[in-house]
């Protein structure tokens, strides 16, 4: 048998952090508020000493090296993080947000030290719809290459098993999540036309961008039945998008152009759906609350106001957020145990709230700073025990 992977957190932490969570996304009162910091492969892969280009290229540097770096994370960063198997934390095909435009025909960079750019999109005109349309999103560009990489790290898996301490063996490669999270209807779409582009249809071509994002949605719901079918996923399907490109389309027109597409994509799934949107989402929080019926907003971002988000979401909606990245990146622990603070005071009483950053930490943030917001709820989020 290879050598286990052990990772330094006791099981019984990984279960106290797993009963914590599940009681915040249920309004319920746990012992405190949880912390879980977003933290991506842009500030995990370089702690593990391998370049982004090797990351990319094999599917098990890209399976080993998702493993250590939660290894990494769950003994250097507080936080209430509870597995490491599962989109986001390891263990899946991690093409980050370039998947879906480099399943539709735009080219994708893969650079030596960063995640994967996306290149210029292509769409312009009726003809590029009717190419659009025929594509392959499922089996063509790096959608094929996720496939291939998950049924590659399944055969290596059992090279890499892993135990948290005083817990059982397993091994994250055994059952590999495909990206089973889309970008969204806009952001896809953005990608295939290009951001500038597309603001600019959408005041002057409005049809001409419905009719896009007509076809982007038909082929995003098509992907995502291939994944619960490859992956033999639970009913009923939870689902995970965001859509950050819209945030800069006012509530009028995010209602008229982009809404229709994001509740069929949103209602194609009957499980609990959480949606993040960068940026200041103020405008669109009625939108996404009454007509997506969102269960969770995750990583809302730390220009929303928070009395304006309690007053809409509170109490009903599951927030995730909203501590200034840049802020832990460049402030002090103070100043991040303060807005910390102000967080949980603005946002507690509801319940429901999951303390994280709004959203992504830069690389090259300092764990003093990261470590900040668990102290901060430790200090401040504890609930009354009644």
């Amino acid at each position: 048998m290879p050598p286990i992977i052990e990772i330094g957190v006791p099981v019984e932490e990984i279960e106290a952090r797993r009963a914590r969570v599940e009681a915040a996304r249920r309004f319920e009162r746990p012992d405190r508020i949880p912390v879980i910091p977003a933290l991506a492969h842009r500030f995990l892969v370089p702690q593990i000493g391998v370049r982004f280009k090797d990351y990319y290229a094999d599917p098990e540097v890209m399976l080993r090296t998702q493993i250590l770096a939660q290894k990494w994370l769950m003994e250097n960063v507080r936080t209430d993080a509870f597995t490491i198997t599962g989109p986001w934390v390891g263990a899946w095909t991690d093409f980050q947000n370039s998947f879906e435009a480099g399943s539709l025909g735009v080219e994708i960079v893969f650079p030596d030290d960063d995640i994967p750019w996306v290149g210029p999109g292509w769409v312009r005109d009726e003809r590029d719809l009717a190419r659009l349309e025929a594509m392959d999103f499922i089996h063509e560009g790096i959608n094929a290459r996720q496939t291939a990489y998950r049924r590659r790290m399944i055969e290596v898996a059992e090279k890499y098993p892993v135990r948290f301490r005083g817990g059982p063996v397993f091994y994250p490669g055994a059952n590999p999540a495909l990206t089973h999270t889309s970008d969204g209807p806009f952001g896809v779409a953005g990608d295939l036309m290009g951001a500038t582009e597309i603001f600019i249809a959408v005041k002057e071509r409005p049809d001409f961008v419905r009719e896009l994002l007509r076809i982007v949605t038909g082929k995003l719901i098509a992907y995502l039945d291939f994944c619960w079918e490859e992956e033999k996923l639970p009913e009923p399907r939870d689902f995970a998008w965001t859509d950050d490109l819209a945030v800069s389309l006012s509530a009028e027109t995010y209602r008229e152009i982009v809404l229709p597409y994001e509740k069929i994509l949103r209602f194609h799934f009957d499980g609990r759906t959480s949606l993040h949107m960068c940026g200041r989402s103020d405008h669109l929080l009625e939108i996404f609350r009454d007509e997506l019926r969102i269960h969770e907003l995750q990583g809302f971002g730390y220009e929303v106001g928070l009395e304006r988000i309690r007053d809409v979401m509170g109490g009903r909606v599951v927030l995730l957020g909203n501590v200034n990245p840049m802020l832990i990146h460049s402030g002090t622990p103070h100043e991040v145990r303060e807005a910390t603070r102000r967080v949980i005071e603005v946002l507690g009483p509801s319940r429901g709230l999951i303390v994280q950053d709004g959203n992504n930490i830069p690389p090259g943030s300092p764990l003093a700073n990261i470590n900040a917001m668990m102290e901060a709820a430790e200090r401040y989020g504890r609930y009354e025990i009644r």
